[in-house]
């Protein structure tokens, strides 16, 4: 009888250039800015022809330059710096935001919920520039090298963002919640908790971020009730004529007005930073948004 001895080849990662990795992939969008960006377009034309002058007498050299857009670029950047780029990627084109995050989940990283975090972060830092974003989060086998983003959780993010996203909310997929879940069961403490708890919202079947949880991250926490009203307030008025915009900023108010409401109850009370003090409380409920037409 024959033996055929096989070799064992021994496969090294180095080997391959492209290698999938399991990743949530966060695909976000500013709503209506459309409409931004020919706001920045107008204002760098403007910019150019009222600079003309002094620009030729700098040997020839003009240039079209918006504040706006710049403005834009800093805020993404300001929340985004804050990433650690050996867990996160991260891709600004036009309006649409890529952000990626390995599964680390140990005694001292938990980068999921650090994305989550990041991402209430960055949609309070847009609210404070008049700008709300919307998306989708998923979670499989993706391939993230340098400036290549491939793999099906950016299709599926995408795919929620331009389906279920019809409000001004970060859906989370199946896939991604259950990746979540397991931050659940070794916490640290009854505050990390209620963080965890009341981070992930639900309606019907959809899953989606409760991003005023950014509440728990900011020292001022009157303004960060304050601009939320402002911002949300001054969108429905602007939108008062057209249906389908109001309609989204409409269920904004309704979330904002239920979170107030468990916040000046309960979750105020469990911070375990904060001291919330009855004016305080009473300040805070009257932010709640009349929104009925």
């Amino acid at each position: 009888m024959r033996c055929n001895s096989l070799r064992k080849k021994v496969f090294m990662t180095n080997d391959y250039e492209y290698i999938y990795g399991e990743r949530a992939v966060a695909f976000l969008d500013v709503l209506g800015f459309q409409s931004k960006l020919l706001e920045f377009e107008r204002e760098a034309v403007n910019f150019k022809d009222s600079h003309i002058d002094e620009q030729s007498e700098d040997n020839g050299n003009s240039f079209y330059y918006s504040r706006m857009a710049n403005d834009f670029i800093e805020t993404f950047n300001s929340a985004i710096s804050k990433l650690n780029p050996d867990k996160f990627s991260y891709y600004l084109f036009s309006d649409n935001i890529c952000i990626t995050a390995n599964n680390i989940n140990s005694s001292k990283e938990k980068s999921l919920l650090e994305l989550l975090l990041v991402i209430s972060e960055l949609y309070f830092e847009f609210v404070q520039k008049g700008y709300f974003l919307r998306g989708g989060i998923d979670y499989g086998l993706f391939i993230d090298k340098s400036s290549i983003a491939l793999g099906t959780p950016l299709a599926e993010a995408y795919k929620i963002e331009t389906s279920q996203s019809v409000f001004p909310r970060i859906v989370l997929s199946n896939n991604f919640v259950k990746q979540f879940k397991v931050y659940s069961i070794d916490n640290d403490g009854p505050y990390y908790s209620i963080l965890i708890d009341s981070l992930i919202k639900k309606s019907c079947e959809v899953k989606y971020l409760n991003v005023f949880n950014h509440i728990f991250k900011v020292e001022n926490k009157e303004e960060f009730f304050e601009s939320y009203y402002t911002n949300i307030k001054e969108n429905l008025l602007k939108n008062a004529e057209s249906e389908r915009i109001y309609s989204k900023y409409q269920w904004l108010a309704k979330e904002f007005n239920a979170f107030i409401d468990t916040y000046t109850e309960t979750l105020a009370f469990l911070d375990e930073n904060f001291e919330a003090t009855d004016e305080f409380i009473t300040s805070i409920q009257q932010l709640k948004i009349s929104y009925g037409n």
